[in-house]
């Protein structure tokens, strides 16, 4: 990783080392991780000489927490939803979770134990636990979540990448174990996730499609309250919640704060105008023209992170009339985006061309993906021509009688709308007729599944190849999965086929170089660009600590001065 890739990552760990999350010597060892030297190390421990806190004050219990979120929220139901969002975090736990290092540590599971042959992994599960109901949560309830992950009518969105596992087993209350078809090293990166996190099935046949609407089962410190598709999600605290023992929480008992309001702000310009006006106390992803501005404002904390993912476009192999199903032609169509153009004018530099599936955070990048889908405008229109497509009267490609057109749905917010107006517009430099159609959030999942031409889509995920297979998978296409362009590339499912063989880090990381390779060449989608994390807090919010490792942050800690 270059100094000017591992920046954001180096004031993640910054923040974290001044708010007292981690000491001296982690904050080196992560350092080292990133690839900086000790001279630089050395240099930066000093400049934050006298500006460490450990505590921030006594906490304060009571008052509710207004954060800012720039999506729209989806069903809080982690076997049957697109998207999860920050309240997963406040009313659900997984067995394991990463701490700010990451390193995985205990949540539902105290401890755990891998087979020599990496056949199976046997977890200790808490004793006495409860879901919010009352209602036990034990190996048994745990292993019903599994179950219903690998059950195909339950609709996972992620059921693919569960085939490894041959089944789940629940001897006693204590134990689970995950028995493997083979070796699958990369087990801990899923059961950390939202998509793993463990409710209570019976209550969630109980309310059928209504479960993660009108109420959820969970066993984290809050309670869903209010779900309310484009205006808010709320929470409150919940009594009886036993308590943590996740080491790097510090609060491990029930949570300070009342309640938790989080407010879907679709409009990028407001979000900055709210935090700064203290209608809201926190903030995810600020526009990015403001972000100088937050940083210059004493009463705000901005945390930069690495963001694990990215943006891409999918091209629906079934429009062979446009020639989706050849290599060349989607090559070609890559070849016309600028990439780097469109970090400086859009993300005002704070992001990174991407060239292949992957960002630069993930450990398995590998720079070969950048000798392809370079910008190159004189050989997108000769690969184009190749093809049979030539200039009609009005600029755009003719083949055949039928016209370059079609439509690329994306879901409606600020940055999404600029960044598809760019895409339609270096498209038409190469005699493409690009439509975007902008959708709420509930149309744009629905219309993605029903055949579309394109798809733009931003995937969010803290292990960037487990969720991108789920796009590019022949497995997944023609309506059983997201892989929305009906992507058919053997070379794609092999490298798949790899990475969920890997018995051990070095083979993770050899199908990981694999897998980015085939994408980026034969193109399932077409990546465009990464963007940094960005997170903006009042100084009267304490606790409130978002790191590289989580999608959100946990709320447990947050107290409001």
């Amino acid at each position: 990783m270059d100094g000017a890739s591992s920046r954001p990552a180096v004031q993640g760990l910054v923040d974290q080392y001044v708010g007292g999350r981690l000491s001296r010597r982690e904050f080196v060892k992560g350092a080292l991780a990133l690839g900086l030297g000790m001279t630089t190390i050395g240099g930066i421990l000093a400049a934050c000489s006298g500006a460490t806190n450990t505590t921030s004050g006594t906490p304060k219990k009571g008052g509710t927490l207004k954060e800012g979120y720039d999506l729209d929220f989806s069903r809080l139901d982690p076997i049957n939803t697109n998207w999860y969002d920050p309240a997963f975090y406040a009313v659900y736990e997984s067995l394991v979770t990463n701490d700010p290092q990451g390193n995985y540590v205990p949540q539902i599971a105290s401890s755990w134990t891998a087979a020599s042959d990496g056949l199976s992994v046997t977890f200790k599960i808490r004793s006495g636990l409860k879901f919010q109901s009352g209602v036990p949560l034990n190996a048994s309830a745990i292993k019903a979540v599994y179950d219903g992950i690998a059950d195909p009518k339950n609709g996972s969105p992620l059921g693919s990448v569960w085939v490894p596992v041959a089944s789940t087993e629940a001897p006693d209350d204590t134990t689970l174990v995950i028995k493997l078809k083979h070796p699958y090293f990369d087990l801990f990166n899923i059961v950390k996730t939202g998509y793993w996190d463990i409710i209570n099935m019976a209550y969630r046949t109980q309310l059928g499609d209504k479960y993660g609407q009108q109420g959820v089962d969970g066993s984290g410190p809050f309670t869903l309250t209010e779900w309310v598709p484009g205006s808010h999600t709320s929470v409150k605290r919940w009594e009886n919640y036993p308590g943590t023992v996740t080491p790097f929480i510090q609060n491990k008992g029930k949570p300070y704060l009342d309640g938790i309001n989080w407010l879907t702000i679709l409009d990028a310009p407001q979000r900055a105008i709210q935090i700064q006006n203290g209608e809201i106390d926190t903030l995810r992803g600020p526009a990015f023209q403001d972000i100088t501005r937050l940083q210059a404002d004493s009463n705000l904390t901005v945390t930069q992170l690495k963001e694990w993912s990215g943006y891409f476009f999918s091209l629906n192999f079934k429009r062979t009339d446009l020639g989706f199903n050849d290599v060349n032609v989607r090559q070609a169509l890559s070849h016309a985006i600028d990439r780097a153009s469109i970090v400086k004018a859009l993300l005002f530099t704070h992001g990174e061309p991407l060239y292949g599936p992957i960002t630069s955070a993930d450990k398995s990048y590998t720079k070969d993906v950048e000798q392809f889908n370079q910008f190159d405008v004189a050989k997108a229109k000769s690969m184009l021509s190749a093809a049979g497509w030539q200039a009609g009267s009005d600029g755009i490609l003719v083949k055949g009688g039928k016209r370059f057109s079609f439509e690329m749905i994306i879901q409606a917010e600020s940055f999404n709308q600029q960044l598809g107006s760019v895409i339609q517009a270096q498209l038409k430099t190469v005699g493409v007729d690009l439509k975007v159609s902008s959708l709420d959030r509930g149309t744009f999942f629905n219309k993605a599944f029903a055949n579309p031409d394109s798809v733009m889509f931003f995937y969010l995920w803290p292990v960037p190849i487990d969720v991108v297979t789920l796009f590019v998978n022949s497995v997944n296409a023609n309506g059983k999965g997201p892989n929305w362009g009906n992507a058919v590339v053997p070379q794609v499912d092999a490298a798949i086929a790899a990475w969920q063989s890997a018995a051990n880090q070095d083979q993770l990381i050899a199908a990981g170089k694999q897998f980015q390779l085939a994408v980026a060449e034969q193109l399932p989608f077409v990546p465009v660009i990464n963007r940094d994390a960005f997170w903006v807090n009042r100084k009267n919010v304490h606790g409130w600590h978002p790191d590289q490792w989580n999608l959100y942050p946990y709320y447990n800690d947050v107290w409001l001065d």
